[in-house]
């Protein structure tokens, strides 16, 4: 299941680059103590920890400020949060309704719309998809004695791999049982200019915890088992999806 959050301000909401950090605080602060905690600190386990649950970017449009580094928003945002967990939706609900405001960064902020949207792929074994926020997928490895990050393009043969290896963690960790059907990612786009349109490097976080990610958006056609794929719908595809990266529609 997904929500729609609208939320407005009596000033206009100023962000920083790398504000998705600031989206997801502002998520976490929305969710009850327990979850929370239990979200941040246990997750949901296969061989990795996850905490199933995939958010995208701020909807509207904003202005830059290149001298300063920050987006005027305006005075009100939006954006998506979805999670094959159902309970962890209902928590954000309530935790939505019981208060009647919020922050995020410096801006105080006030619910206005909430929407549940709720999509079930059961017949179709193919669906075409757009990212709305960055698909990232990476190996790391030692060299020279340092870590080096090592992130993989839709045209990769490793692109396709670790989608579905992370797929498979992901579902473990949610019906603690293994899963052994795959799918099947072709981008729809293409060209020498494919990398300039779509791939996206990213900022996350801030000061000395600020790094750099890699991922890719534009569509692609996903081909596979219906419950797959509504489970990849609601979960976001590839890593680092509860910091705002993998989100589709």
């Amino acid at each position: 299941m997904r929500l729609r959050i609208e939320f407005v301000s009596k000033n206009n909401i100023i962000l920083p680059v790398g504000y998705t950090k600031y989206v997801q605080a502002l998520i976490y602060n929305i969710f009850s103590q327990k979850v929370r905690n239990f979200v941040h600190e246990e997750g949901y386990r296969s061989d990795r920890k996850f905490s199933l649950f995939c958010f995208s970017w701020i909807l509207e449009e904003a202005k830059y400020f290149e001298k300063m580094k920050i987006f005027d928003f305006g005075q009100k945002i939006s954006f998506y949060i979805s999670s094959p967990v159902d309970d962890l939706i209902e928590d954000l609900i309530n935790g939505l309704v019981k208060n009647d405001r919020f922050r995020i960064g410096e801006n105080e902020i006030y619910l206005s719309v909430v929407t549940a949207i709720q999509k079930v792929f059961e017949t179709p074994h193919s669906i075409d998809i757009v990212a709305l926020t960055p698909i990232e997928v990476h190996r790391t490895f030692m060299e020279n004695g340092r870590n080096k990050t090592q992130y993989y393009s839709p045209f990769d043969k490793e692109f396709k791999e670790l989608i579905n290896i992370n797929i498979r963690d992901k579902w473990q960790a949610f019906y603690n049982e293994p899963l052994s059907e795959e799918i099947e990612i072709t981008p729809l786009f293409g060209g020498e200019k494919a990398e300039k349109k779509y791939k996206r490097v990213v900022y996350y976080g801030f000061g000395d915890k600020k790094y750099i990610v890699e991922g890719w958006k534009g569509k692609y056609n996903l081909k596979g088992n219906p419950k797959v794929l509504s489970f990849v719908y609601d979960a976001g595809l590839g890593s680092k999806n509860s910091q705002g990266f993998g989100f589709i529609e």
